[in-house]
């Protein structure tokens, strides 16, 4: 199910990050601003598991669809737009451009697909990005207007599974975490080499980087630069053994609203 397949994404997840006082309490205070990003992602981990199962959808235009539908739209930032808090790709996207990454963790058979998609950048400098999840015939689409000034986030739309569309409220809650940046000199200390790598959407001449996580495992990155985004595929290991990863699927550069957002 695809609520087991997020859960099993998350747990893994979790081996990147510290512990963190009182999940719980965070999340439904909504006290984000004094949490670390890795505290951060822990209260995504919480979230998710308590959320209801589809069948359980609060009615849309309710005060409770806007709150489900921002919880889980937290998760679906998270493993769009970042991997444990940060995206080493060096190439970023044009407007239109876009990119499907195909994801599936230890033990799974059917894949789960991210979308991310730039969609405009307006006068001003701030963009609207389009982020979706899809799995098992279920889909969720986000269109979110981020801030050029501090990447904060300044609007949310939304389409559950069942094709209900709204505006979601944005209040002082985290929804969409800025990705950290790493240095170039880093990537460089961890590039392994470069690799010939076949994915969905083909194959690329990838430079292969691996980071150390915590206990026994690894982050491995694939790196393109003619790719918007500039990564092919990242997976994460425990004791040599790869419990998820996610591969590009797709990309193109024909990406524009279809939640009306503009």
């Amino acid at each position: 199910m695809q609520r087991k397949i997020i859960i099993a994404v998350l747990t893994f997840a979790a081996a990147l990050i510290s512990g963190c006082a009182s999940i719980q309490d965070a999340v439904v205070s909504g006290a984000v601003s004094g949490m670390s990003r890795a505290a951060s992602e822990q209260a995504e981990q919480y979230v998710y598991k308590q959320m209801a199962p589809k069948e359980k959808l609060p009615a849309p235009k309710t005060p409770g669809w806007g709150t489900f539908m921002a919880m889980q739209a937290q998760v679906v930032f998270s493993y769009t737009f970042s991997v444990g808090g940060m995206w080493i790709g060096q190439t970023g996207y044009k407007p239109g451009e876009w990119t499907k990454f195909e994801m599936i963790s230890e033990g799974d058979s059917k894949p789960v697909v991210l979308e991310r998609a730039f969609l405009k950048r307006l006068a001003n400098g701030n963009e609207w990005w389009r982020t979706s999840w899809e799995a098992e015939g279920e889909s969720w689409i986000y269109e979110a207007l981020i801030s050029k000034k501090d990447e904060s986030l300044l609007r949310l739309r939304a389409r559950d599974t069942d094709g209900n569309e709204g505006e979601v409220p944005v209040t002082n809650r985290q929804i969409y975490y800025e990705p950290q940046e790493v240095s170039a000199e880093s990537i460089k200390g961890a590039t392994i080499g470069t690799e010939n790598i076949t994915v969905p959407a083909g194959t690329f001449s990838a430079k292969h980087v691996r980071f150390v996580n915590q206990g026994q495992g690894n982050v491995d990155w694939w790196l393109n630069d003619t790719v918007p985004g500039g990564v092919i595929k990242y997976e994460m290991s425990e004791n040599s053994v790869v419990k998820w990863k996610s591969e590009l699927k797709a990309k193109g550069d024909n990406a524009t609203t279809i939640l009306k957002s503009f």
